[in-house]
């Protein structure tokens, strides 16, 4: 299905940074909260990952509410304690995969604990219900199911359906050879991709091993996967506005972009 605006599943680009947020006059286009993207149907609002993106979320109504995580990193947690919806005596349900012996629930207290945050998760308002996902979840009629990511530490590559649209959020993945058979299939025929695309050639050829990929990569996953469309995100801290639009014209793609803060986009 192409993209297009219409009264369906709603995708809004809350974060797209990576690794740690960023500001200045040369990075307001593309933005410099780290990554969170909401998904809103009728009945749900889905946010996958909780980074300082997290801090704009709109107005859901009285939509349910989930959080998503694919993996604790800081950078995708770091907006947490500032969510709108933390300070509300509201119900969030919080999913993450079991990292070794850790739950979700300990994953997000290591991090909101003293001496790295003052107040733990239970200081809050709002009341936690905590997931330790098996795939698949399912949402009322959104399922949600998932697969390993490369990257180091680990981390999970979400793949969101809801009636007959569906897109995949792959950050913080690095492409390999062997295994990126598994991410072309888990994308087959999806109508969005969301892809890390944080590193040029020249910037992965030093830095492989750090767990992120290229724009020249993510299209080869977008050609064999039949997928609709893709959108590039993690961008690194360094690559500015103007930097980050002369990637995308070198993409030479109608269906390939980069992420844009606060960006919609409706399938």
């Amino acid at each position: 299905m192409n993209i297009s605006t219409g009264e369906r599943m709603k995708i809004t680009i809350l974060g797209a940074r990576g690794s740690v947020p960023t500001e200045g006059a040369d990075m307001l286009e593309f933005g410099g909260a780290t990554s969170c993207v909401l998904i809103e149907t009728d009945t749900w609002a889905v946010f996958f990952d909780a980074g300082t993106g997290i801090i704009n979320a709109p107005d859901v109504g009285d939509k349910k509410i989930a959080i998503f995580l694919t993996h604790p990193h800081a950078d995708h947690l770091l907006g947490l304690p500032f969510f709108p919806y933390i300070t509300k005596d509201v119900h969030i349900d919080f999913y993450a995969v079991k990292k070794g012996d850790l739950t979700a629930r300990q994953q997000l207290d290591k991090y909101l604990c003293p001496p790295l945050w003052p107040c733990p998760v239970d200081a809050y308002p709002a009341r936690f219900e905590f997931h330790d996902i098996e795939f698949p979840v399912k949402l009322g009629d959104i399922a949600i199911t998932g697969i390993p990511s490369e990257h180091p530490g680990g981390s999970i590559i979400y793949r969101l359906e809801h009636h007959e649209d569906s897109f995949v959020y792959a950050t913080d993945y690095e492409y390999d050879e062997k295994t990126v058979g598994d991410l072309i299939e888990f994308s087959k025929d999806t109508d969005l991709i969301l892809m890390d695309g944080q590193y040029t050639e020249e910037e992965y050829a030093k830095k492989r091993g750090y767990g992120h990929s290229t724009p020249a990569q993510g299209m080869r996953v977008l050609r064999e996967s039949g997928a609709g469309a893709i959108r590039f995100v993690h961008h690194d801290p360094t690559h500015t506005d103007e930097f980050l639009r002369k990637m995308e014209a070198e993409i030479k793609c109608e269906n390939a972009s980069f992420a844009r803060k606060g960006e919609v986009i409706y399938l």
